[in-house]
């Protein structure tokens, strides 16, 4: 079957597609052509039908020698994110957000706006572009349900040119249960 797709994302090893018009399995291998290029890839996800990924996919590449993009289009080398994704290591679900937020980082009294893109009661994800140390100390004041959450917390991970994980490391038992009866609320919203 012969199907014109866009590329959302590529890397050196793999791409982010997107129209797909059809299922494919994970471990599919699948070939790709870009201008007078043609590759092997293999099929790592899938995007769920009902979510935002609906139609899209990731693929990585067979023979990691062979890149069929134009050089001048590939990003930096970084970590793939097309690989199929890890076993979830996190201790509490995670629920899709967009809250308005103030990151307060260590040694800087200056505030930083961010948007909260998922939640849990153990961490976030903030989006930001310019990114702080890794490890490195923070306090984040969160707007939820009309009421301000202040937690602080470490830099658990960064991703450049997307954002942060914030591990939270100190949360009064108080913003706890707010923060726990957000979650529950979205949750709810989800089904």
């Amino acid at each position: 079957m012969l199907q014109m797709v866009t590329t959302r994302d590529i890397s050196r090893h793999g791409a982010r597609l997107e129209g797909i018009e059809r299922e494919f399995t994970p471990g599919e291998i699948i070939s790709l052509s870009y201008r007078n290029n043609k590759a092997r890839f293999q099929v790592s996800w899938m995007g769920d039908a009902r979510t935002n990924r609906a139609g899209e996919m990731g693929v990585q590449i067979i023979d990691p020698a062979k890149c069929i993009w134009d050089a001048a289009t590939l990003p930096p080398a970084t970590a793939d994110t097309y690989a199929a994704k890890a076993k979830e290591r996190r201790q509490h679900r995670r629920v899709p957000c967009k809250l308005g937020a103030e990151l307060y980082m260590q040694g800087s009294d200056a505030l930083v706006r961010v948007d909260v893109r998922d939640i849990s009661e153990g961490g976030c994800f903030l989006e930001m572009h310019t990114l702080p140390p890794d490890q490195g100390q923070v306090k984040i004041m969160v707007w939820a349900n009309n009421t301000k959450l202040a937690m602080r917390g470490i830099v658990a991970s960064r991703r450049p040119g997307f954002g942060i994980s914030i591990k939270f490391t100190e949360i009064t038992e108080e913003m706890r249960q707010q923060l726990r009866f957000f979650i529950q609320s979205v949750m709810v919203k989800q089904v």
